[in-house]
């Protein structure tokens, strides 16, 4: 075995100029749609571009949308800690875009918006819960622009030495300047170059890293012996990380909102036909197991790569961070291929690239829908759209903010973003299915239920940052053949003491030790009978007074395939309303569809 080495052999000239030209090649793309077709003058072109952008591209921006550093970064780092138990974290993203393609696209896309928050003032008839959302929604996806630029920066620090200062001003004003400039366009394009390169990143990580540690059969052999590959944990302990019921039961809770989000909804109101919407977000959710399980197996074959050279970078101290654990594989394994270190970086870059871009666009588009235009009514198209722009430019300087704030925040990507990002998607997630399920909802219910939960959320989080007990991972790499100025003697017992738990905690400690994946069901479950109870309490609206275009029945929307008595008892009493909805709706899709049809034959 050889001995892993004290440093990462490091970038050299033409990793640094495949890495500028990413960065340059998604700016020129920008500057393109800029000056392209309508050049971004009207709100319409700006933020849903004309409601003609193709599925395809629409499927791959969602994909890199979300998945951002996080998927390159956090989740590789995860998988080498606790497993390929991460991988049923894919089924979360799965179902969470099923049942938004069940209940998501029928509900908004009739509607015609280009914010979910329209739907609310709608649905209310007042703009109070509009702006709770509204609100919550920018903090939400500011907090994740500055995990995102966070997570590549430290990884960038950790391989080529540039402070994370420079990468995350550099990342920020490229995201920022072509999203103001080229608007959702320039941002779903972009997306789709740097989709293409994340794979290839990916692939290429997995091929070479499989190869160096052995094969494949070394690999699997590894992580089987570590117990890497016992990824059917049916552990029922919510304090256990990672299982099975918190990854795909809490995770569907967790990453529901990633569906009603504004960048999933801007991207859906995008699409010329319903049909069309509903097509995006059932192939997303088989795209998000496919690239879930591409990173899981990043990770797995990292495990076996450290185990060959006897040299566990995290437990040597080498690696400080678990966010800069695969770049540092990377530029090892390739140190002997210029260029493919650059490459890969440039994979994570373009990532982030995506997750912030798309971000931008949409805390822009909650500016422009939400807040300017209902009480600027009278401004021209031309000079709403340059206030978009200018408040792309003011949300990059809040992300960059942020970015710092989170910097040194421990544990990986991942880990940070699934805790943090759970404060506001509660509300989010929680509301909307509060607003369209349940006929006795109030704005007041609403609002007090999401104003709660987001506390009681916050309160978890909070407690398990300065909590001092953690979640046990599994045995890590040996570290016998390092060579380290800084390695300290480690023994049997320490490593031990470090990856293995014995006393279980009580009390308020059980609470703070909660898996994050429970994180969003604990929020839910306060929010929803909270808001039901202030409901009742402050008077339900009269059932006549009801639109049933805004109302869902939960039976017949959610489990279509019970018997019909067991649907009556969950339709929330709104089954009839909901019958002439899908009526209305169907009519209107069959009316979408024949204009289409006659627009095409009089092109041609």
């Amino acid at each position: 075995m050889s001995s892993a080495p004290a440093e990462s052999p490091g970038f050299v000239v033409v990793d640094y100029v495949l890495f500028a030209c990413v960065i340059a090649i998604s700016i020129g793309i920008g500057i393109f749609h800029a000056c392209a077709g309508g050049k971004q003058k009207t709100s319409l072109e700006y933020h849903l571009g004309n409601r003609k952008i193709q599925t395809f591209p629409l499927i791959l921006s969602m994909l890199v949308t979300t998945q951002s550093s996080i998927l390159m970064l956090g989740i590789p780092a995860e998988t080498y800690l606790y497993g390929g138990v991460l991988l049923f974290s894919s089924f979360g993203f799965f179902l969470s875009y099923l049942i938004g393609a069940r209940i998501v696209v029928p509900m908004l896309y009739p509607l015609k918006l280009t914010t979910v928050n329209e739907y609310y003032q709608r649905r209310y008839n007042g703009k109070a819960v509009r702006l709770f959302i509204a609100t919550c929604m920018i903090l939400l996806n500011g907090i994740y622009t500055g995990v995102v630029v966070m997570g590549q920066a430290v990884a960038m620090e950790g391989v080529t030495r540039i402070p994370k200062w420079v990468s995350i001003l550099a990342v920020s004003s490229a995201a920022v300047l072509y999203t103001s400039i080229g608007g959702i366009k320039a941002v779903i394009w972009t997306d789709v170059f740097q989709c293409t390169i994340m794979l290839f990143g990916i692939l290429s990580v997995i091929i070479k890293g499989t190869i160096d540690a052995g094969g494949s059969a070394y690999v699997w052999e590894v992580n089987t012996a570590t117990d890497r590959l016992d990824i059917f944990n049916f552990d029922p302990d919510p304090l256990v990380q990672y299982t099975i019921w918190s990854l795909v039961i809490g995770g569907t809770f967790k990453l529901f909102f990633v569906v009603v989000k504004q960048s999933a909804i801007q991207r859906m109101s995008s699409c010329q036909t319903q049909r069309e919407a509903t097509n995006v977000y059932l192939l997303s959710g088989p795209a998000f197991l496919l690239t879930m399980s591409l990173a899981c197996g990043e990770g797995l074959v990292a495990y076996a790569y450290f185990t060959s050279k006897g040299c566990d970078p995290l437990k040597s101290k080498i690696v400080p961070n678990p966010n800069q654990l695969l770049p540092y594989m990377v530029v090892n394994i390739f140190q002997n291929f210029p260029g493919m270190s650059g490459m890969f970086l440039a994979a994570v870059v373009s990532a982030s690239l995506s997750s912030v871009s798309s971000s931008l666009a949409s805390m822009s588009s909650i500016t422009h829908e939400d807040f300017i235009k209902p009480h600027f009514p009278r401004l021209s198209d031309t000079t709403v759209t340059l206030l978009s722009k200018f408040s792309v430019v003011i949300y990059g300087i809040v992300g960059i903010s942020i970015s710092f704030m989170v910097a040194e925040f421990p544990g990986s990507v991942f880990k940070v973003a699934s805790s943090m990002l759970s404060v506001f998607g509660v509300p989010v997630v929680g509301v909307f299915l509060y607003s369209i399920f349940f006929p006795s909802a109030t704005q007041i219910g609403a609002i007090i239920g999401g104003v709660l939960s987001t506390c009681l959320v916050f309160w978890i989080n909070l407690g398990s940052a300065f909590n001092k007990k953690f979640h046990p991972t599994l045995q890590p790499a040996p570290i016998d053949q390092c060579w380290n100025s800084t390695l300290v003697n480690v023994t049997t017992s320490e490593i031990s003491s470090v990856f293995k738990i014995d006393e279980r905690p009580e009390g308020l400690d059980a609470l703070y030790s909660l898996s994050n994946y429970w994180f969003d069901a604990v929020g839910l479950c306060c929010l929803l009978p909270v808001a039901i109870l202030v409901s009742c309490v402050v008077g339900r609206p009269k059932f006549e007074h009801l639109d049933s275009r805004y109302l869902f029945s939960f039976g017949e929307r959610v489990c279509p395939c019970l018997p019909q008595s067991v649907r009556d008892v969950v339709c929330c009493g709104n089954r009839t309303e909901n019958k002439k909805r899908e009526e209305d709706n169907a009519e209107s899709e069959k009316m979408s569809d024949y204009k289409d049809r006659v627009s095409e034959s009089t092109q041609l």
